[in-house]
Parts: structure tokens; C-alpha cells; sequence
């Protein structure tokens, strides 16, 4: 567990000045607003990592955060949250729409683009932290998911399981499958937000061929790991011919057989520095995520990453056990 930020740190005068100082200095891209008097700002915040995600734990006294157009520009973001609210009602406005998030109550946020979110009086947060773009998913359907979590039957057991995940954050860190965790949570989260973009006001067609488009790439990512995956296949398993499916991905820039060597060389590469798959052999990850020829993935991968999978497994060992 690493503490990212505790107000107990600093003497009671100084703790407003000093918590909106790291803040700033950890450049999240976002104005920060205390309410309280310095002596009474509390601001703690915890992380754990499970692999592709960040669990993260907060207590925040009352306060205001905004992101700006200007923070866009200036401060990039690749961060999504789902984050279950704690203690006091959030005010929360986005994509042109104000939602109260209740305590227990469980939304997406999107922190690339502009916002302006807080509460007054002791409060706090418990997140799931993501890539945008290791979740793959598009702007459009987070902003047809935001406000409509709710109302998908998977919403309860994804509130519940990140409540869940953060009592037993320290075991799971040190846990020899964390990462493998982490990437089941990222699909867990991908299906909220599909279930919930499709839940809309009328008959939930509002946005049928970008639900298409997430509807094809969760089947791929769950069967990654067959070489035989193939278009053909995939198209009939979504029940769309061949030619709908590639022009489903063209509307939304994905060239799907390069999106598919993509994703597993990203999972390739988790799972070389997992402790877990330590005792597997490069040509056995190699297989593990759908490619038949370990050579092929070798040359792939050093494009991609820069570096041989052997190289990259053994830079991490020696990051995690220095001389």
C-alpha cells in the first residue's frame, strides 16, 4: 500500500496550504478548493496496485474540484474512475449534466475531461482507477453510461465488489494472482458501463452501433487467448456478417486484426512481470495470449515496447530486487 497523501503529517495551521500544494505539484490537472479552516482539513488518500488498475481509498474533508478546458490542454488525462461514494452526498457535473451521488452510491467519472465535483462535511471515496485506453472504450458510450449505472443489473455487484476489494486491498497487493485480478476487474467495469449506456431513455437505441462496437470487443478480449480466433468467427458469434463487422470498426477507427495483436501483447506483458506466471517460460506467455509463434511474438513485441520480452521480464526483476 503506498500513502499518497495524509494531513496528519503537517501541524493543524498549515494543513489546508500543504494538501493543495502536493496536490498541485502531483499535477492531476484540476483546481482544488478546502473548505474547512486549515486546522480542520483532513485529506488522506491510500493506493493498491492489482496490475493494469489502481485501488484507491480516500477521506477528504469538504472541498471543491474543478478541471478546466484549460487543464485539457495543458494536463492530459488517461484516468477513468468508478468510485463509490462515502460519508456525504457529492455534487458532480459533467458532460453538461449535475448528478448527486449519494453515500454507497456508485458512478463513473471521467477525469480528462472537465468537471466540478465536492461535498461538504467529512467525506470519502473508494475507486477503481483505469487506462481509457487499456479499457477500451469510447468517449461516447462513458458519456451514454454516466448518470445510468444505476439502472444495469450488474451495478449492485460492482459496488458491492469494490467495497469488497478495498477491506482486503493489503492481502490482494501482495497476492500472487493481483494482476490477473486487475485485469478481471477492467472487464467487470467494461461491462457496467456497455450495460448501462444501453439503458437509456426510449428503447435504448440511441447509440446501437457504438454498443456493437464494445459488444465486439468484449467477445474478443474474452477469447484472446485462442490462436484460432479469427474474423469470421467473431462476426458469427455477434450475429453480424463479415462485412457489418468491419464496418462497424471502420466507423470507430479500429483496424480489429491490429487491435487484436495489440491487446495481447498488452496482456503479454502483464503477465511477464506477474509473479504468477514466473515459472512460465517467454514461449509459453507467448502461446498464453494467442500467438502460435513465439518468434513472431518476440519481433512484436520489441516493436511495440521497444525492448525483448526477455529484456523487459528481466529490467523488472531487477527493478523489484536491487543489488
Amino acid at each position: 500500500m503506498a500513502v499518497l497523501i495524509d494531513s496528519d503529517y503537517f501541524a493543524p495551521t498549515d494543513r489546508r496550504e500543504a494538501v493543495t500544494a502536493i496536490l498541485q505539484e502531483a499535477d492531476l490537472g484540476a483546481n482544488l478548493q478546502m473548505w474547512d479552516a486549515p486546522a480542520e482539513v483532513v485529506s488522506r488518500h491510500q493506493s493498491w496496485m492489482l496490475g493494469p488498475i489502481a485501488l484507491t481509498r480516500s477521506e477528504v474533508s469538504g472541498h471543491q474540484v474543478w478541471r478546466t478546458r484549460r487543464h485539457e490542454r495543458s494536463t492530459p488525462s488517461d484516468t477513468l474512475t468508478v468510485t463509490v461514494q462515502n460519508g456525504q452526498v457529492r455534487k458532480h457535473e459533467q458532460f453538461g449534466a449535475q448528478t448527486l451521488i449519494e453515500p454507497g452510491a456508485c458512478e463513473v467519472i471521467d477525469l480528462a475531461t472537465t468537471f466540478a465535483s465536492g461535498w461538504h462535511g467529512l467525506g470519502g471515496t473508494l475507486c477503481l482507477q483505469l487506462s481509457r485506453e487499456r479499457l477500451g472504450v469510447s468517449p461516447e458510450l462513458i458519456v451514454a453510461a454516466h448518470g445510468r449505472l444505476a439502472a444495469s443489473p450488474l451495478y449492485p455487484m460492482v459496488t458491492a465488489q469494490i467495497q469488497h476489494l478495498v477491506r482486503i486491498a493489503d492481502q490482494l497487493e501482495t497476492d500472487p494472482a493481483a494482476a490477473a485480478l486487475g485485469e478481471s476487474c477492467m472487464e467487470m467495469v467494461r461491462a457496467l458501463l456497455i450495460s448501462a449506456a444501453g439503458r437509456g431513455p426510449g428503447d435504448g437505441g440511441a447509440i446501437p452501433d457504438q454498443l456493437m462496437i464494445e459488444q465486439i470487443l468484449g467477445y474478443v478480449r474474452t477469447h484472446l487467448s485462442e490462436p484460432t480466433l479469427k474474423i469470421p468467427g467473431i462476426a458469427a458469434a455477434n450475429n453480424i456478417s463479415v462485412r457489418h463487422l468491419y464496418k462497424v470498426c471502420a466507423q470507430s477507427g479500429i483496424s480489429l486484426e491490429q487491435w487484436i495483436i495489440e491487446q495481447r501483447l498488452f496482456r503479454a506483458r502483464d503477465m511477464l512481470i506477474d509473479r504468477g506466471y514466473a515459472h512460465r517460460s517467454i514461449a509459453a506467455v507467448a502461446g498464453a495470449v494467442g500467438f502460435r509463434d513465439a518468434a513472431h511474438f518476440a519481433r512484436r513485441f520489441r516493436e511495440a515496447f521497444g525492448m525483448t520480452p526477455r529484456d523487459w521480464r528481466r529490467s523488472t526483476a531487477d527493478t523489484n530486487n536491487p543489488k
